[in-house]
């Protein structure tokens, strides 16, 4: 009985941590309703050499995306309640990167003939530079770094939420990756762009700000 199991002090099944999502086994311990903080004495140090801030302390993992890209490479998205995420990137199990991303600004198109600019040849989104805040950033995706413009990347990914588990939102990015060298601190400061199509109707473009995280930077509860 539920109500003999709460009394012994162990969790209801459907309060359980999900260990997998969809088949695929999460990385790192990572899972909804579990926390992230990010060690920020980087940022400390650093005074406004980012052009982002990081959240504090442990923020809760809100939603987790899967984005397959093949190959037994997986990308999977824990998104934080304080306008973050963490994207880790696996290969068959295999952790092979990971990146700290925070929200920087959201923009919406007013209508899909709008979404449509953002993705068309020649648009800001594959552009070979992005400046932001008086800050370039170099565009990282593309066959020749040379070219003026090449198309963004396309991706689906599946959005969960709760527990257990429940697939809440589906979409496709035209995504491009871009950075800008810090040669004060010795990193790399990456701009995300995506811009977000859930269909019919609604649109938006996301730019995001991150570094590269390694799990010495992280503390996951």
């Amino acid at each position: 009985m539920r109500w003999l199991k709460n009394m012994l002090g162990n969790k209801p099944v459907d309060d359980a941590p999900a260990l997998a999502i969809n088949g695929i086994e999460l990385p790192l311990g990572l899972r909804l309703g579990g926390a992230v903080a990010l060690d920020t004495a980087l940022f400390d140090a650093a005074g406004s050499a980012f052009g982002f801030v990081a959240p504090r302390g442990h923020c809760v993992i809100d939603a987790y995306g899967q984005i397959d890209l093949g190959g037994g490479s997986i990308l999977h998205r824990f998104y934080l309640t304080e306008d973050a995420f963490l994207q880790v990137n696996t290969t068959s199990g295999a952790v092979d990167e990971m990146k700290y991303f925070v929200f920087h600004e959201t923009r919406q198109p007013a209508n899909q003939a709008a979404f449509k600019d953002w993705v068309r040849p020649g648009s800001a989104l594959g552009a070979e530079m992005v400046e932001i805040e008086q800050r370039r950033y170099t565009r990282v995706w593309g066959d020749d770094p040379a070219e003026s413009w090449v198309p963004p990347v396309v991706f689906e990914e599946h959005v969960y939420r709760g527990r257990p588990p429940k697939l809440d939102d589906e979409l496709t990015h035209y995504a491009m990756l871009y950075q800008r060298e810090i040669p004060s601190l010795q990193r790399v400061e990456t701009l995300l762009i995506s811009a977000e199509d859930y269909g019919p109707s609604e649109f938006c473009v996301v730019y995001s700000l991150g570094i590269d995280v390694s799990t010495a930077d992280l503390d996951i509860t």
